[in-house]
């Protein structure tokens, strides 16, 4: 098979190239690739601020259960719920980042089986990819792509906070 030739006149055959690129860039888009590390996060509303935690700490998402609460409790721990026929300690992630929660209504159900942990929030918006941060390990860190800002909660660092060490097997 030829190649058919393209007549034009006063351009070479580089002014020509350069046209078909143009034109097939306006009608294809041009792909950009970002080679930043990222990573998905799911996304949820705390007091009117978005957060994320990364997609892989989370075992489910649910609707608030009923809540047995626990007289003696540190201030974090809501109380006890049942989920999917066990026992799981449901903590107040507001209080923990002090925000101001109205009425959470739903519970993310860690990946954490010894013991089992969710966490209140006021209801989940999204799984996004965000660019993944490097800096020191903390609690909580501002994400910024573009319009988007969230807050990402590191896991590992709110086990720690809100467990003893002694109850840290899973």
């Amino acid at each position: 098979m030829t190649t058919p030739t393209i007549l034009a006149d006063g351009l070479d055959a580089d002014a020509i190239a350069a046209i078909l690129t143009a034109r097939q860039r306006a009608v294809g888009g041009v792909r950009q690739v970002d080679m930043r590390a990222t990573e998905t996060l799911l996304t949820f509303d705390l007091g009117g601020v978005p957060h994320g935690l990364p997609i892989d700490c989370v075992r489910a998402v649910a609707p608030l259960p009923k809540v047995t609460r626990l007289p003696g409790a540190p201030v974090t721990l809501e109380g006890l719920v049942a989920w999917r026929g066990t026992v799981v300690n449901l903590f107040a992630l507001g209080k923990l980042l002090d925000r101001d929660v109205a009425d959470a209504a739903t519970m993310i159900v860690l990946r954490h089986d010894a013991p089992r942990i969710a966490l209140s929030v006021d209801s989940v918006s999204a799984v996004m990819t965000m660019p993944r941060q490097e800096t020191a390990a903390a609690l909580s860190t501002l994400v910024i792509d573009g319009d988007e800002r969230l807050t990402r909660i590191d896991p590992v660092v709110l086990i720690d906070r809100l467990l003893p060490a002694r109850l840290q097997e899973g």
